[in-house]
C-alpha cells in the first residue's frame, strides 16, 4: 500500500477496548483501511495535530459521556466525519451525540457489513462534495465551498460538522427545487428512507441554529409539509 493510499484510508480509533468492536475494525481492515487506536480517555483533541485521519471513530461507553464529550471538543478540530459506537438504544443519547458533532451514529452490536456500509457512505458524501473543483456555492451572505469543505456566513467562518456540511452543500446544489425526503436519505446515507429515522431533523435544525435561520421565516432551509426541503433562491456557482 503506497503512503498516498495509507493516509487517505487511515481511520483513527478511540476505545477502551478494541477488543469489544475486533470483529468491525478487522471488517476495516480487509477493505483497505488502516486502523490506529488510542485509548479515548487518556487523548486529547489537540494531539490531532496534522495527522491527515480519513475519519475518527469513537467506541462509547454508556454512561460516561466521555466518548459524546470528546466528539464535541474535536469537531472544532477535525473536518472529517465523526462516527460514534455505544450499547445504547436511548434516542436522547444518540440524538444528544448527533447535536455536538457526530456525523452517525451506531448502536452495538451492528453487523459489519452495515458498519462498513455507513464508513463508506460517509467517505463518499465527503468525496462528492470535495469534487466541486474549489467552486463556492454563494447565495446572499452565505458561501459554500466545497473544496475546503468550509461555510461562510457574512465573512464569518461557521462550523459545521461533516454530515450537516454535505447536507447543506446538497440542498444548495438543489436551490429552488424540492428535495424529498427520501433522496436525501439516499444521498446521506445510500438507503431507502424508513420513514421514522430523525436524524434529517437534526442536521437541518442545527444547520438552522448555525445559519441563524429562523425555521417560520427562514432565508435558506424551508420545510415543504409532507414534501421535503427547499433551498430558497437560486444559487451561484463562484470560482
Amino acid at each position: 500500500m503506497t503512503e498516498k493510499t495509507l493516509s487517505e484510508k487511515s481511520i483513527l480509533l478511540l476505545t477502551e477496548d478494541a477488543e469489544s468492536i475486533a470483529s468491525l475494525t478487522a471488517c476495516l481492515r480487509e477493505d483497505g483501511f488502516a486502523i490506529a487506536c488510542s485509548s479515548l480517555r487518556e487523548f486529547r483533541a489537540e494531539a490531532l495535530g496534522d495527522e491527515n485521519w480519513v475519519m475518527l471513530l469513537l467506541d462509547v461507553r454508556v454512561p460516561p459521556l466521555d466518548g459524546i464529550t470528546l466528539c464535541h471538543e474535536t469537531r472544532s478540530r477535525f473536518r472529517g466525519p465523526i462516527m460514534l459506537l455505544a450499547t445504547c438504544e436511548d434516542e436522547m443519547f444518540q440524538i444528544l451525540g448527533l447535536e455536538l458533532g457526530a456525523d452517525d451514529f451506531l448502536c452495538k452490536p451492528v453487523n459489519p457489513p452495515l458498519f462498513l456500509a455507513r464508513v463508506r457512505a460517509l467517505l463518499r458524501r465527503k468525496k462528492l462534495t470535495e469534487g466541486g473543483n474549489g467552486r463556492a456555492i454563494v447565495q446572499g451572505a452565505l458561501a459554500i465551498d466545497a473544496g475546503r469543505r468550509e461555510v461562510k456566513l457574512e465573512g464569518k467562518t461557521v462550523c459545521f460538522t461533516s454530515r450537516e456540511f454535505d447536507l447543506l452543500h446538497y440542498l444548495a446544489g438543489h436551490a429552488g427545487k424540492i428535495v424529498s425526503r427520501d433522496a436525501i436519505h439516499r444521498f446521506l446515507y445510500n438507503a431507502e428512507y424508513n420513514g421514522y429515522d430523525r436524524s434529517i431533523d437534526i442536521y437541518v435544525s442545527r444547520i438552522r441554529q448555525k445559519l441563524g435561520d429562523d425555521p417560520f421565516e427562514p432565508r435558506y432551509l424551508k420545510t415543504v409539509r409532507g414534501a421535503g426541503y427547499l433551498f430558497a433562491g437560486n444559487s451561484a456557482w463562484q470560482g
